[in-house]
Formats: C-alpha cells, structure tokens, sequence
C-alpha cells in the first residue's frame, strides 16, 4: 500500500502566522487577566475551544467560550485574505497526484476558514480529504486523534502518512500518531518551536518540495 501526504494549514500551505500572531495577541490581552503570560505561540496549532479550555485551567478568563471563538472568528478573514500560498504549491499537489498518492489537510482552523483559504487559493477538488479538529469526536492536536482519524479516512494506518506541520502541537500530533513528520519551519528555526520530535526539519519552499517528493519515491 501507498503512502499519504497529509498538510497542516496555517504555516504550512498559507502563511499566516505573522497576522495570527498580531491577532492572538490582542485576543490574549482580551481574555486573560491584566499580566498574564502566555504567548501566541504556546496555542499555535491548537483548535481555538480547546485553547479555551487550556487557558481556563490556569487563569480566570474574562469571556465565554463563545465569546473566545468570535474574537477569532472576527479576524479569520481578514488573516487568510492577506496570507499568501506556499509558493509552487499547485505544482506540488500535481506532482503528488503523478504518484498516485493521496493527499488530506488536517487543520485546526474552523471549516468557514478553510472555506477561505480554498476560495482565495483555488483549492477546492485539490485534497482526498479535508479534516477540521472542530468536526473530530475528541482532542485535536497536540492530541494525535486528528492524524488517526484522517488516515483512517484515507484508507491508510497512520505510519503510511508523511505529514508536513509547522507549529510545536501539530508537530507533536503527527509524531505520536506514528507519522512521519516534516516540520517546516518558513521563517527559521530560532523562534524557540520545539521541533525535536519531528523527521526532519526544512525552511524553504524549494525544499520542503524536493523532500515530500524525494521521500515519495524512496529516496
């Protein structure tokens, strides 16, 4: 049996992670009490409920869950209407599709920003499958539920998924699912994202390009 190519969103295939940054950190210093600590990047990748959760096990949050979503939910498109697409990533799809391998996205992002993303980038027919964290019946990532899930609705065990992510939850996801993970990491590696427990690690397009096909063809 084939392996599967599975991608993250945001980070990956769009890049977003300047402008959520900018985001998270004004929703942050909305909900959480006056001095709290926590930075954008230690809810990277995490499905916005489940960070509702998290955070409320530590501090006293001063909105709802509800109220947490839409602070999100206001900014998403004005996000992913600025982000732009991994460059030479259609290329890269079609050249996985040559292979005859199938491809998912396993995102954390809600299915009305997908929709986004698929409509300003032209990639609606272009995934096998398509998984939201909000639409799982448990965890989303750091959890491995997500990449377990969309294996098995690619006909496929997790340790056939090569899976290219980006944030230090989604590495850690595909990692324990079995998963052999490709972190890329666009703007360097200095941005203290633990990505130990990822396969290999790749900064640039052209790379990150040249090793998913490299590994397709068992190189």
């Amino acid at each position: 049996m084939t392996c599967a190519v599975v991608f993250d969103m945001d980070g990956v295939i769009v890049d977003t992670e300047q402008y959520w940054i900018e985001a998270e950190r004004e929703i942050l210093d909305t909900a959480l009490p006056a001095g709290h600590d926590v930075d954008p990047l230690d809810i990277t990748g995490i499905n916005v409920h489940d960070q509702y959760d998290l955070l409320a096990e530590e501090y006293d949050l001063q909105v709802s869950q509800e109220a947490y979503f839409d602070l999100f939910d206001r900014e998403a498109e004005g996000v992913y209407e600025r982000a732009d697409l991994l460059a030479g990533f259609h290329d890269l799809l079609d050249a996985i599709r040559a292979r005859s391998v199938p491809i998912g996205l396993a995102t954390s992002s809600y299915p009305r920003w997908i929709d986004i993303v698929f409509e300003s980038h032209d990639l609606d027919g272009r995934f096998d499958q398509v998984l939201s964290a909000a639409n799982l019946d448990g965890p989303g990532k750091p959890a491995p539920l997500i990449y377990e899930t969309i294996a098995e609705r690619l006909d496929r065990e997790p340790t056939d998924l090569i899976v290219v992510e980006d944030s230090e939850n989604g590495i850690a996801a595909a990692a324990s699912a079995g998963a052999y993970t490709v972190a890329y990491a666009a703007h360097g590696t200095d941005d203290g994202t633990d990505r130990s427990p990822a396969d290999e690690v790749v900064e640039t397009p052209t790379g990150l390009e040249e090793r998913v096909l490299a590994l397709l063809d068992g190189e």
